[in-house]
């Protein structure tokens, strides 16, 4: 398979309203274009444990979900999934025979059954808690009904390892507004039920610990603040004021040792003391939103104490010997990962993927970022192997390193979590197994399909590339790098596009075979604003890609004509596309991020200058539906605020369709052809049905993971809905 377009090194260009940063940091323009679409704030502020929860939309999103379920008759429509159960061939950084490994998606959090080494539990990104009683052969959802599936952090209770924790919120992206509290389970980690929503709804967990002396203490990291409970979750107390990266407890004999790593610096707190300030040479203040630091007792020898710290460009590590010694500097390596990284422990999206671990022994330590380092002691120094990028001998996981885990009984057994799944090592990071086969948390962000062949689907996946669904229900890797929005000729069904971020493009005249694609991206420049992941939509031989400026392909992407957008009239905010539709191939609508919606005439050989239509309202556009056998009648959907809005003259006006529909991003819309007023939305807590044109909205089907519902298909000659998921990948449902 040939390379991607490499996601870490090229880029450049902007956001959807101002200059991003550097394109190597490319996670931080992903979660500002999540963030922005959904009008979500930056951060999340700070923990109020008497105050009112910072993540209102969600939690008042879930909640009127479950009012409408309980309003309406039980669904005779079931949703089943259609995976990737697992992804072959994924990306790594390593190169060689076997470098490649099956992958699945975004991986939080890895807990160890502390009396059973084959009982685990992962959580991921925005697909929910998963389990495996048998070393992760087979595995096991158990959290598809709770209010949000973001999951930070995992723990077992070490004395009663029936009593699990989960920290809500993945800590590290823009899913930490998604957190709605803790979870808690009686019985191992199978069935779960929410605890203290109150204190913690907007904020995502770092780290999650259950004390070992002493089951009713819990202390917890946050985006929020470190805060601690002595009553297994009821009531809390603050520890730390602010985004808190991260948190480790030791005992030596009976007195216990907490430390705290957040952006203004370390601290300890010793025999239920407040937390003081430790004084580390070299250690300056971080910048919370782009630098990081972990921290990690040794377990077997308490005194020793690592503290990894992503400041001032670069990786730094101290390590202490004693608990009453000083933290000394260790020396890190500097070299590349060939293609990819001018430094294995490249810094420039620490915030995003960080951790240090550090196994029983004293003389062994692994630093995750990027890449996944070992180090280990040798005389006065230490040895460093990068150990999840190998080079020429095979053998790699997945980039983007989130969390580790120590098997309790077996320090030799670890696994890592990273952005392609779950990964277990038995030799110490010597070699790697996958674990993903069976664990369905792809984050699905786009689809399309053939119009004459129900199995064959096409997917862009955040981080894990572009895949596509095979006949026999399998899943083939087709597309590396980051994979963003697709299309198909579906007059010639052969031709498919995909993309990857920003305006890079390709295409396929063999049904998206992995070796076909050739590059047909529009010309661009870093001057030009642009989202991410750029709308694209293809009518036959019309293809649209745009931005700032629309660019119009009338030849499969083999020419470009550019059409720029006017300034807005009504909006702070620029002309940027995020919703494109091509009603015909003489006609293209563009829905922008600040409600205007234009509508470009082919004249001739050429295209004329945009028409602005009504707007509609003010908010950021997620969807354009027009209506083939009705072409007069126009569908527009936000994100921000979430809403839907028709019009029965082509734009002239509009009529706001939201209803009774929760008050939550509206992500896709797509209609019943058979039936002019049966329409369905993909929204932030699932999928909506309207058989009245938008008059009222009813929870369509049952047993569809509470995830984030982002693209929808309809599948007619079997009349099929199809919902991509972030986190829960791809699900179908018959239409009656």
């Amino acid at each position: 398979m040939k390379l991607p377009r490499e996601p870490a090194t090229r880029g450049g260009g902007a956001t959807a309203a101002e200059e991003g940063p550097a394109p190597q940091a490319k996670v931080f323009l992903r979660q500002q274009d999540f963030r922005e679409r959904r009008g979500l704030p930056p951060e999340p502020g700070e923990l109020e444990l008497d105050g009112a929860p910072g993540g209102v939309p969600y939690l008042r999103g879930a909640s009127q979900k479950r009012a409408l379920l309980s309003e309406q008759p039980p669904a005779a429509v079931e949703w089943r999934s259609l995976g990737p159960a697992a992804i072959p061939n994924g990306q790594t950084y390593g190169s060689g025979p076997g470098a490649s490994a099956t992958m699945a998606g975004r991986v939080t959090a890895v807990a160890v059954d502390p009396g059973d080494a084959d009982h685990l539990l992962v959580g991921s990104a925005a697909g929910g808690v998963w389990e495996t009683t048998d070393g992760g052969t087979a595995w096991a959802p158990r959290t598809d009904d709770q209010p949000t599936l973001s999951i930070g952090a995992l723990a077992f209770d070490p004395s009663d390892p029936s009593t699990v924790y989960a920290g809500t919120g993945e800590g590290n992206s823009e899913y930490s507004l998604l957190g709605q509290g803790i979870l808690v389970s009686r019985d191992g980690g199978t069935s779960w039920s929410p605890i203290a929503g109150d204190v913690f709804g907007g904020f995502g967990f770092y780290r999650l610990i259950v004390d070992p002396q002493d089951s009713q203490r819990l202390i917890v990291a946050t985006t929020g603040g470190a805060a601690e409970s002595r009553d297994g979750g009821s009531s809390w107390s603050l520890l730390h004021r602010g985004k808190t990266w991260d948190v480790s407890l030791a005992y030596d004999g009976d007195e216990a040792e907490l430390l705290l790593a957040a952006p203004d610096g370390l601290f300890a707190a010793r025999g239920g003391g407040a937390p003081a300030r430790v004084a580390i040479q070299g250690l300056p203040a971080l910048d919370a939103d782009r630098e990081r630091m972990g921290v990690a007792h040794v377990p077997d020898d308490p005194g020793q104490a690592f503290v990894f710290a992503a400041t001032g460009g670069r990786a730094r590590l101290w390590r202490r010997a004693s608990r009453d010694g000083g933290y000394e500097k260790v020396t890190l390596p500097h070299f590349p990962v060939p293609r990819y990284l001018d430094d294995v422990l490249d810094v420039s999206q620490a915030s995003y993927d960080w951790h240090v671990t550090a196994p029983p022994g004293g003389d062994a330590v692994y630093l995750g970022a990027i890449s996944l380092v070992k180090g280990e002691r040798s005389g006065d120094g230490w040895d460093w192997t990068d150990i999840s990028s190998r080079q020429g001998q095979g053998d790699s996981i997945h980039p983007d390193q989130h969390t580790m885990a120590v098997d309790p009984g077996d320090p030799d057994t670890v696994y890592a979590g990273n952005d392609g799944g779950v990964f277990r090592s038995r030799n110490a990071g010597g070699s790697w197994e996958s674990l993903n086969a069976g664990l369905v948390v792809s984050e699905v962000e786009y689809l399309t399909q053939r119009p004459d062949e129900a199995g064959w689907i096409l997917a862009g996946l955040q981080d894990n590339g572009t895949i596509r669904r095979e006949s026999d229900g399998g899943w083939t890797q087709v597309g590396l790098g980051d994979g963003g929005d697709c299309g198909t000729n579906t007059a010639h069904p052969d031709t498919c596009f995909h993309s990857y971020y920003y305006m890079y493009m390709e295409r396929s005249d063999s049904r998206g075979d992995a070796d076909s694609w050739e590059d047909v991206s529009p010309p661009d420049d870093d001057r030009r604003l642009k989202l991410f992941y750029p709308p694209v939509e293809v009518n036959g031989d019309v293809v649209v890609k745009a931005g700032d400026i629309v660019f119009i392909s009338t030849r499969g992407g083999r020419n470009w004509k550019q059409v720029p957008l006017p300034p807005p009239e009504l909006s702070p905010r620029p002309s940027v596309a995020s919703a494109l539709a091509i009603p015909a191939p003489e006609q293209v609508l563009v829905g922008t991020i600040a409600g205007d919606v234009f509508r470009i005439d082919r004249d001739g050989g050429g295209w004329g200058d945009p028409v602005a239509l009504t707007r509609p309202r003010d908010g950021w556009i997620s969807d354009i539906v027009v209506d083939p056998d009705v072409p007069q009648r126009y569908w527009v959907t936000f994100s921000s605020p979430g809403a839907v809005f028709r019009s029965d003259d082509q734009g002239a006006t509009w009529v706001d369709v939201t209803a009774n529909l929760p008050q939550i991003p509206v992500n896709a819309i797509v209609g019943d052809p058979a039936d002019q007023d049966r329409l369905w939305v993909a929204c932030d807590v699932g999928v909506f049905e309207t058989r009245d044109a938008g008059g009222s909205w009813a929870v369509f089907g049952t047993g569809l993971p509470n995830a984030l519902a982002e693209d929808l298909l309809f599948y007619e000659p079997d009349r099929l809905l199809r919902v991509g998921t972030r986190s829960r990948g791809l699900w179908e449902a018959s239409v009656g």
